[in-house]
Formats: structure tokens, sequence, C-alpha cells
């Protein structure tokens, strides 16, 4: 009985399955032969770039000829390797049987009909004397066409004896009308001749694309006031509102925070936790209080509730926000570490910078899990175009959220380099932090070697590579003990 599988490009979820399971039988066809694997994956891309760019196939179609690309060869598992193979009666045989043992692989998997015309008759020729049924004309599908001409194209332009590009094109111009369908070999040139070899992976810049829309929407509804941010819980405002009178006892804070027990108990299990350690058991708000310190209990209470806006239906998506709240944290950690280090004013302040630095890219995140189509798109390309729209966004919500206007600008310039001596201390206290994640592995960003008081924010505090070191250490440490508590 036929595997079941998706049986069309109809759905996302559909597209996903499709894509690894051509994934995995292409890995299988590169197993034996590397050549083969690479040819497919070329004439795939190309193929498609080329009927979508030149309006050939429209809407999933130009989606399909791509899978069929990367298919379109997979008869050739279990032959010899292209390299190896012996001329001869057997393996010409093989050869000219290649295209129905793929279709006879292919049919097993619902969701490959559609490629499967293609597959079989990507070795016709177009005035008939091709294999394995001898079509002609448009009688060929123009899928099929289409595949031949760009495996032509590929086998003229790779491998032993590849021709330069001027020499395969005349080639192709010389087989318009035998084996090429000769309306397209003109537009294919143009293609080519317009950078179109260069279009890279196509199914990447489909996801690419389909982002930056996404994403240009979502800003649309921000700025248009469509799609509202969420809001701070009141109990940190009445928390920060109590903090800043000067006759506050431990007994108002903690008649504020008991009016959330989820947060109450939040709070009791991080003042538990080994790195705010210290005498006696912490078994109540009023206990926790005191253990912590006033601003540095308002500094926790606002992470336990930025910890609600880490929240993913989708795995995908959840394993984005867990790393993001992970960084998140290490940063706030190490800007305040940083802050006491050289004794600068308000440390939780600066926690609270740090931790709040990259907010715009969970809201973004957000808005972008409650899009039907987004499980199918790559974290990294959802990463990339985060990175570069999540400023304008964190700025507007920290604003709504009532903090000043040294939070806006941390968020503004903390990925920046053009900083200076005179740039606020507390800024280059978080940018500085925003770079130590990255060489302690606590970034999107790849791991950094360069010695961390080389950094340039490093610089203009003045501060050393073995304090660096040292607070990196302490960091790791935190991060470990806690970040699962809030």
């Amino acid at each position: 009985m036929p595997l079941r599988a998706p049986t069309a490009l109809d759905s996302e979820e559909a597209v996903q399955q499709l894509n690894e399971i051509a994934q995995v039988i292409v890995g299988l066809l590169g197993e034996a032969s590397p050549r083969r694997r690479e040819h497919s994956e070329r004439v795939a891309n190309l193929a498609a770039h080329f009927a979508e760019g030149a309006g050939l196939l429209a809407g999933t179609a130009p989606h399909r000829l791509y899978l069929a690309g990367l298919l379109h060869d997979v008869g050739h598992i279990g032959s010899p390797p292209e390299e190896s193979a012996t001329p001869g009666d057997e393996q010409e045989t093989r050869e000219r049987r290649h295209p129905v043992a793929a279709v006879q692989a292919l049919s097993k998997f619902h969701g490959f009909a559609p490629l499967l015309s293609a597959v079989r008759h990507h070795h016709e020729h177009f005035d008939g004397r091709g294999y394995p049924d001898g079509k002609a004309g448009e009688a060929i599908p123009l899928e099929a066409r289409i595949l031949r001409l760009v495996d032509r194209w590929d086998r003229l332009t790779a491998g032993p004896g590849a021709l330069e590009p001027k020499a395969a094109i005349d080639r192709l111009r010389e087989l318009g009308g035998s084996e090429l369908d000769p309306r397209l070999v003109e537009p294919f040139i143009a293609f080519l001749d317009s950078g179109g070899i260069a279009a890279g992976d196509f199914l990447a810049r489909k996801e690419a694309s389909f982002i930056r829309q996404s994403f240009s929407g979502i800003l649309q509804k921000f700025s248009s006031g469509k799609l509202v941010p969420p809001a701070m819980p009141q109990v940190v405002f009445e928390l920060r509102n109590v903090i800043r009178r000067q006759d506050s006892s431990v007994k108002d804070l903690a008649d504020v925070l008991e009016k959330d027990p989820v947060l109450s108990l939040r709070l009791i299990a991080v003042a538990r936790s080994p790195v705010y350690k210290g005498y006696g058991e912490v078994k109540s708000v009023q206990a926790a209080i005191p253990r912590l310190g006033f601003k540095e209990t308002l500094s926790i209470v606002v992470a336990i509730a930025n910890k609600s806006l880490y929240e993913a239906r989708h795995p995908q998506h959840r394993v984005l926000m867990d790393k993001m709240w992970v960084h998140a944290l290490a940063c706030a950690y190490a800007a305040k570490l940083v802050s006491q280090s050289l004794l600068l004013e308000d440390p939780e302040g600066v926690f609270l910078m740090g931790l709040t630095h990259d907010v715009g890219k969970v809201i973004l995140l957000r808005a972008f899990a409650e899009l039907p189509e987004s499980p199918t798109v790559s974290p990294e390309t959802v990463l990339t175009a985060i990175q570069d729209a999540h400023q304008s966004v964190g700025v507007m919500l920290i604003k709504r959220w009532g903090f000043g206007e040294e939070f806006s600008r941390v968020i503004s310039l903390h990925e920046k380099d053009e900083l200076t001596a005179d740039t606020h201390p507390a800024i280059l206290a978080v940018h500085l932090a925003n770079r130590l994640t990255r060489r302690m592995g606590l970034s999107f960003f790849e791991p950094e070697a360069e010695e961390p008081a080389a950094i340039a924010s490093a610089r203009h505090l003045g501060i050393s590579s073995e304090v660096l070191e040292k607070i990196e250490a302490r960091v790791k440490d935190i991060v470990r003990d806690v970040a699962h508590l809030f």
C-alpha cells in the first residue's frame, strides 16, 4: 500500500512535509553520488527561479517545479556514481530507465503526484527523439520542458569538460527545436543575463520574501494602532509608586505583591535561589523583600512579568522564545554586574534596561506566530527579519510602559558600535552586556573570540578583560540557577 503523505501543495503543513521528504530522498541520492545531488539542487533552484521570474508558472507551480527538479534524478539511487560508471549497454539502459524508476519510487508518496509527469518526461526532446515515451512538442508537459532546458544547461556548465558561459549559451541555441523547446531558450538566456543564475536557494528566497511581507504588515498594524502590544501588569506600576515613596515599608510592598499570588510565589522562588542566598528560610513575600532589597524586588517583579511575554504555542516559536528569554536575562545580569564593578549609579535600573533591550523582538515574534503560515519558515530567516525590525517596536512598547528616555536610547543603540566616551554609562553597560552574551554562547549570534576589553563599550568604560571574564562566569552561574524560576 502506498505510504500516505499530503496529497498536494495545498497547505503550509503539506509543503513543509513534502520539502522534508524530498530532502531525505535527495540525501540518499547524494550518499552514492554527491555530484548528482549537487546537480539536482542546482537544477531545482534555477528551474524554479526561471519559471517564476519569466512568468511561465504561477501560484504554487514554481514550488512544484522546484521539488521535481530536486527529485528528477532519484531513479539513479543504487546506480554507480557518474564519475565511475562504465559506458556500455548496461549504463545506457540505466540512463534511459531512470525517469521511470524515479516515478515508481515517488508514486509511493501521494503528495508527489503533481510532480510525477515533470519527473517522468524531463528527458523527452522537443523533436520527439527523447525518452522514455518519445513525446514531442507541447505534448511534453511545460514543467518537463523547463527541466530539460535547465538540466542541459547545468551539464554544459558544471563538472568535467564544462564550457564557458558564452559557449554554453551558443550550444543551447543550437539545441533549440531539436532537444529543447525553442520558445524557452531565449527567455532562459535573458534570465541568465539578468543575473538569475545567482538567485540562490529558491526556498530560502521565498521564505525571505514571505517574511518581508509579513513584517511589513505587522509594522504597519503597530503604527496604525490596529495591533496593540501587551501592557505591563498593573502590579508593576503600583510597586514602582510605592518604592518611590520615602516612607514605604516592607509591608507596603508585600501588600501590593500579594495581590498577585503567582507573581508572589515566583518572587519567593527567586529569593530562595543560590543567587540570593542568605540566612533563614524564605517562606513569604515579606521575608523575600528584605533579602532582595526594594529596588531588586522591583527588578525581579518586572522580570517575572516580562517572562509571560515569552510564550508561544508552536514548538518552533517556543524554542526561539526560550532562547530570547535566556539572552535577555543574561544581558540584564551582565549589565548589572558591569554597573556594580564600576560603581555606577542605579545598577537595578541598568538591570531593567538589559532585560528590556530586545523586547521588540519578542513582540514581533508573538505577532508573527499568529500568522497561519509562519510554522513553515526557518528560524534563521525569522530571526534575521526580527533583527532588522525590532528596535522601533521596542521603543514604542517601552514608552507605553512608562519607562524613561534612557530605556529608549538603550534599545536604539545597543547594537551599534559608533559609541563614544560621552555615551551614557548605562547605555555602554547594556551594549557591553549584549556583546558579552555572544562570547558566552547566550545569544543568537555566533560566539565571539575577541578579547572582551577590546569591545568598544568596554574601552569607553575602562573595564579590563579580567574583570569581564569574571562577570561572564558569574552570569553563567546565575542563568543556570534562576532562568527557570521566573
